[in-house]
């Protein structure tokens, strides 16, 4: 049994680095799941939130702020939690 394999014309050629990670979407530099890529989605998020207006903007900072709310709340009731097991 024969298996025909295409060989690639640049084999001879020196191997050249990988480029650098880049999100064709966003344009961002840095892996997404990482502390850099975070900061570059916060940013892209900041970024389109000050381009919104009317409607849009009032239903985006509803659902920030109901976020920002439920994280305080984790927050406060794991602290309860552990004071009361002490």
């Amino acid at each position: 049994m024969s298996v025909w394999t295409r060989e690639d014309e640049h084999d001879d050629e020196e191997q050249r680095p990988p480029p650098p990670y880049v999100d064709g979407a966003w344009g961002r530099t840095a892996n997404p799941n990482t502390a850099a890529g975070e900061l570059q989605n916060m940013d892209a998020f900041s970024t389109g939130f000050s381009r919104l207006t009317g409607a849009r903007r009032t239903a985006t900072q509803v659902v920030v702020w109901l976020i920002l709310f439920g994280l305080a709340l984790t927050i406060v009731f794991g602290v309860i939690s552990i004071v009361r097991t002490w």
